[in-house]
């Protein structure tokens, strides 16, 4: 059934790719085919991860949205509407399951009911004779991209649509497993494109989005900087000694905000993380066995002892936020994004070329008469000392 339910799915772009998520976690749990039982058993094994999220600081509602759900809510579950979005998620999940145990809801027939009419796409059967709108956090940055001048329409459908309490569900677990934070006033989710290509084999993919996500809140990885950020993402996932399954990648990082009235699509980013993973993986494993052999190349900072590659991203995220006065250079993101990019190539040679030209041009920085931090030259040091190299290569 859930196949069939996919291939004739009538949405597209983020509202379908967030219902696949959901889709995903039934399918993991009990199956293609399923019962009322199963779907919420489903739904509540998943909330029994995603749980902390809906209780993670998040924007407040808009004004239409909150009038149009304190209605919908009153009338599917009887009670008022939350202020923000993830608590609102977190509540439809928790209700709707409440409703199927009590055979209120037919999740078979609301999963295969997809309609047309001139209020527009209906998804599933109204309950209480009420359907909820999709919420604009989802549905408008469909439709807006972000412009220097102005807020452009996309090629996304503009049409309203409906949902009934078991679509509004998939939509909010597939929010909540994508949420990776709310972070300077902009939400970061990652999706899975094509997603569909994968059911019913969806378990591993699922992991790799938790995982993923987790590590952007934890490391409160903000993108001023593609290279960065995805140096940022990995060096958690590599730190807390976790990896991400192949099959997981790529996957689409949307960077949405709310701009005027309006949620906007700032950015969309393709990650695929799987050469950053392996090289990072393996260099804090040779910080760590140098440690453990009696060698300390850590950098001492205010905050702590860090590995040395930490440092230096550090460094280069306060020249790229701060900047840098007079004539001086942003030489830490320069190393950085050399580095980055040689790793990312997956060839050996260029990756020795790269740490070899950062050793000259740090021996020149710190030998010469350019200006740097304290922080940058002693965090070079380390970076060069012949044990750090050996981690590096």
């Amino acid at each position: 059934m859930i196949l069939k339910v996919i291939k004739e799915f009538p949405l597209s772009g983020l509202s379908r790719e967030l219902a696949l998520l959901g889709l995903g976690w039934v399918v993991d749990q009990v199956g293609t085919e399923v019962s009322n039982e199963d779907f919420a058993l489903a739904l509540e094994n998943a909330m029994e991860t995603l749980s902390n999220r809906a209780t993670v600081n998040s924007s407040k509602m808009g004004r239409n949205d909150r009038a149009s759900y304190e209605k919908v809510l009153r009338a599917w579950f009887g009670r008022s509407a939350p202020n923000t979005y993830t608590e609102f998620f977190g509540i439809v999940v928790e209700e709707t399951v409440k409703l199927i145990k009590a055979g209120k809801l037919d999740v078979e027939k609301a999963l295969t009911f997809f309609s047309v009419d001139k209020k527009g796409i209906n998804l599933g059967v109204p309950f209480n004779g009420t359907y909820a709108i999709m919420p604009a956090v989802v549905k408008q940055p469909e439709f807006y991209e972000f412009q220097t001048e102005f807020l452009k329409p996309t090629a996304g459908t503009r049409a309203m649509v409906n949902l009934d309490p078991v679509w509004l569900s998939l939509i909010a677990v597939g929010f909540l497993t994508a949420f990776a934070g709310y972070i300077g006033r902009r939400y970061y989710l990652m999706t899975k494109p094509g997603m569909e290509t994968l059911f019913p084999d969806v378990g591993n993919v699922l992991d790799g989005v938790l995982l993923l996500t987790d590590a952007n809140m934890k490391s409160g990885a903000r993108i001023d900087s593609e290279e960065l950020y995805e140096l940022r993402l990995t060096m958690k996932l590599a730190e807390e000694g976790k990896s991400v399954s192949e099959e997981t990648y790529p996957l689409t990082l949307h960077l949405i905000s709310l701009e005027g009235n309006v949620y906007t699509e700032l950015k969309t980013v393709q990650l695929d993380l799987r050469e950053l993973q392996g090289y990072l993986s393996k260099y804090v494993k040779k910080v760590e066995n140098l440690s453990i052999r009696g060698i300390n190349i850590m950098v001492e900072t205010d905050d702590g002892n860090f590995y040395p590659l930490w440092v230096l991203v550090d460094i280069a995220e306060t020249e790229l936020r701060k900047g840098v006065s007079g004539d001086n250079q942003m030489l830490a993101y320069i190393f950085v994004k050399d580095l980055y990019r040689a790793i990312n190539s997956g060839n050996r040679e260029l990756l020795q070329d790269s740490i070899f030209r950062l050793f000259r041009q740090g021996r020149a920085l710190i030998e010469g008469s350019a200006k740097a931090s304290g922080l940058l030259v002693k965090t070079l040091r380390a970076f060069m000392s012949e044990a750090h190299m050996e981690a590096l290569l």
